[in-house]
């Protein structure tokens, strides 16, 4: 007797579902505080960014959960973290008492190009190239630093000091994190590349 399969079990997962709509949700969430940031809504730009952030937990576990992982959805995600995070640092830099120096928002954006330009590449290539703990634990504490700063910029012209501690410690924690995940994964990659 010949099992057919059935339509669904043999239908690859497209690039539009519910996952990818999130992380395109973010984008626009993004655009929004950078916005907010501009015309000195602190407030209003850290509950956006706070919103933003948790899209970012909500797509993988939504994907895990709906079967909906792909490639497409792989590289779009972190992307989108990186032009979040990226885009906002860069906004801060050039606010005075922010705490974020350019310098650290220059690290920052480096380790994110280069380990995406990775990612692309062995994505392109077939080999799956997910987010490893420190990855996903840098991202995390990054946004807990540009929150702190917002939270700073909003209290100004006088946060308490353990406002001011807390946002130091975070971006310096954030910018310690980036550097250690940024070597992670090109230890990872390099026995793959030599293998491609």
């Amino acid at each position: 007797m010949r099992v057919e399969a059935s339509p669904s079990a043999s239908k690859p997962i497209g690039v539009v579902n519910i996952p990818n709509a999130l992380s395109v949700a973010r984008l626009f969430f993004g655009v929004a505080t950078l916005w907010l940031i501009e015309v000195d809504w602190y407030i209003p730009a850290l509950v956006l960014f706070l919103i933003a952030a948790v899209t970012d937990a909500l797509d993988g576990y939504v994907a895990r959960l709906l079967k909906q992982e792909t490639a497409f959805g792989r590289q779009l995600d972190p992307m989108i973290d990186k032009l979040l995070i990226a885009s906002v640092l860069i906004f801060l830099v050039a606010i005075p008492g922010s705490g974020v120096a350019a310098w650290m928002a220059s690290v920052i954006v480096v380790r994110e190009l280069v380990i995406q330009w990775l990612r692309s590449m062995m994505e392109g290539k077939g080999v799956a190239f997910g987010a490893k703990m420190a990855g996903k634990l840098k991202t995390v504490v990054q946004c807990a630093a540009i929150v702190a700063a917002l939270l700073t910029l909003a209290l100004s012209p006088d946060p308490a000091t353990w406002v001011l501690i807390s946002r130091d410690l975070l971006i310096w924690v954030a910018v310690l994190l980036t550097i250690y995940s940024g070597v992670e994964y090109l230890a990872v990659a390099a026995p793959k590349l030599r293998n491609m």
